[in-house]
């Protein structure tokens, strides 16, 4: 979870992205070596032949990917507990694109959650700056930076943009694909061996069942993560420009939804999510608009909902390509926290560059790096970091 030029939305980052092209136009060209007009035939030598073939030859798919892709669901929150998305919730979440869906978790549950998944986060607050510094700063090396006050005097000095929010990508990957210069100690928060604890809340078969609901899943589907992200709005930190999330996805689908849980509760000042109902069904702007031709949404007619207050344990959802916005967090507010988690079909394909009309924004790139390289283009994402959680 428009012009998104403050990064990412947040599912709490802009636009829906222009994927439908048409065919390309390649013409066939006429070739050098036409009979007549008196000249002879070029000739080739047997090593030209061999050169021509194997510059010819399509490459070599791929071995597939051998791995236990059975569900890793976690049911850290028993079954007893699990509620229904009723049948009003789904009807709104396909019109509107977005839905509330309070009371998912109980409070004991959510704060069980909660107190993992900030300490995870704290623990990588320099990769979430230094991710950052890669979206707002592209001139600069975030590698270089070493702690948050040399993070902040970069941004000052080289973004001319404010900082919406910080972004922590992938809390639930067992080898958490941290960019080049990321800090991680054996033993620490950081191990890229370990399985972080929150993980297990991020996994949950109780968060997957409401957005199987919400895609429709039938009883042979599967559904799977595709990421996790926690967002922090700190106090005076800017607002998060209209954006859609499937605008970052490098997939080909539509059964997509994210749910974005807050980590306290949130009042009515509080920076929480805004969508604008029915944009996942505007095909016509990420068709002929510009990312910066969405950036003003005035003219479209769209009614604008926000859910406040949410309490621990309430859930905001909403479609792949439903546009979301989020204001500056108030100064004399604590830092917000929020934890979205992405889900998607089985099924769905790696996008064919060939036949898009621009590349997924690469905003994302540091969260799905790290399997694009082991599945071809258009291919099923299918990966360990791409785990089953339902059923």
């Amino acid at each position: 979870g428009g012009g998104r030029r403050g990064g990412r939305g947040e599912r709490g980052g802009g636009t829906a992205t222009q994927r439908r092209g048409g065919r390309g136009s390649g013409g066939r060209g006429s070739g050098d070596e036409g009979r007549g007009g008196g000249g002879g035939r070029a000739s080739r030598d047997r090593s030209d032949y061999i050169s021509l073939a194997k510059a010819s030859a399509p490459p070599k798919p791929r071995p597939p990917l051998v791995f236990d892709d059975s569900s890793q669901g976690s049911d850290v929150f028993p079954a007893s507990g699990d509620r229904d998305v009723t049948l009003q919730e789904q009807l709104a979440f396909e019109r509107k694109g977005h839905v509330c869906v309070r009371g998912v978790l109980s409070n004991d549950e959510a704060k069980g959650m909660v107190s993992e998944l900030i300490r995870e986060t704290k623990a990588r607050q320099l990769e979430a700056y230094r991710h950052r510094i890669a979206v707002l700063c592209p001139d600069q090396d975030p590698a270089r930076v070493q702690n948050e006050a040399e993070a902040l005097d970069v941004l000052r000095k080289h973004s001319d943009e404010e900082v919406g929010f910080l972004q922590t990508f992938n809390l639930h990957r067992r080898s958490a694909a941290f960019p080049p210069g990321s800090l991680g100690t054996p033993g620490s928060a950081t191990d890229t061996n370990a399985l972080p604890p929150c993980a297990k809340y991020i996994l949950s078969r109780r968060l997957a069942k409401v957005a199987a609901e919400l895609l429709g899943a039938e009883e042979e589907d599967k559904v799977r993560v595709y990421q996790s992200c926690v967002f922090v709005k700190p106090p005076g930190f800017g607002e998060t420009h209209w954006h859609s999330d499937a605008n970052m996805v490098p997939l080909d689908v539509n059964k997509f939804v994210t749910l974005w849980l807050p980590l306290r509760p949130l009042h009515e000042d509080d920076a929480a999510l805004v969508f604008a109902s029915g944009s996942h069904r505007d095909f016509a702007l990420p068709y002929w608009k510009t990312l910066e031709g969405m950036s003003d949404l005035n003219d479209r007619g769209y009614e604008v909902e926000s859910y406040p207050p949410l309490d621990l344990g309430d859930v905001t959802a909403h479609a792949g390509w439903t546009l979301h916005w989020s204001p500056p967090q108030p100064k004399d507010c604590p830092p917000r926290y929020a934890l979205s988690v992405c889900y998607f079909l089985d099924g769905a394909r790696r996008l064919r560059k060939s036949e898009c009309r621009q590349d997924p924004h690469k905003e994302d790139e540091w969260s799905y790096k790290d399997w694009l390289v082991d599945i071809e283009e258009g291919a099923p994402a299918r990966h360990p970091a791409l785990p089953v959680v339902y059923p």
